[in-house]
């Protein structure tokens, strides 16, 4: 036998052909593989920014309702409602430390910048 090839297809195992791209040296590659993704943004696929921690869980908060509303599933509808429920927490939390002039408020608020 004259090569690998011949001995593959005289046991019955030839399988398919190498592809195009199956030059000495590197694997085949899969043209039927889809193409990689693209790394992930800062600004979550939409182009928007949040300004702070709280406009972000107030964008949360938005999309859980919408969620909650549209979604058909019960299941679902449930899970997302406990995710609500911690986002309200957080919020509380976060609007309580501001108040109450606790270093991490004071952090938040110096970081937000004047007219906040």
């Amino acid at each position: 036998m004259s090569s690998m090839m011949d001995l593959a297809g005289a046991l019955g195992g030839a399988g398919p052909p190498p592809g195009p791209d199956a030059g000495p040296g590197g694997p085949p590659v899969n043209l039927d593989a889809p193409p990689p993704e693209p790394p992930p943004d800062d600004q979550g696929g939409g182009g928007e920014a949040y300004a702070s921690s709280l406009d972000a869980l107030d964008g949360a908060e938005e999309a859980l309702h919408a969620f909650i509303k549209l979604d058909p599933d019960e299941a679902d509808r449930a899970i997302a409602a406990q995710c609500l429920q911690n986002v309200l927490k957080l919020k509380a939390g976060n609007q309580k430390a501001q108040q109450g002039g606790e270093m991490k408020g004071l952090a938040r608020a110096l970081q937000q910048g004047p007219g906040y």
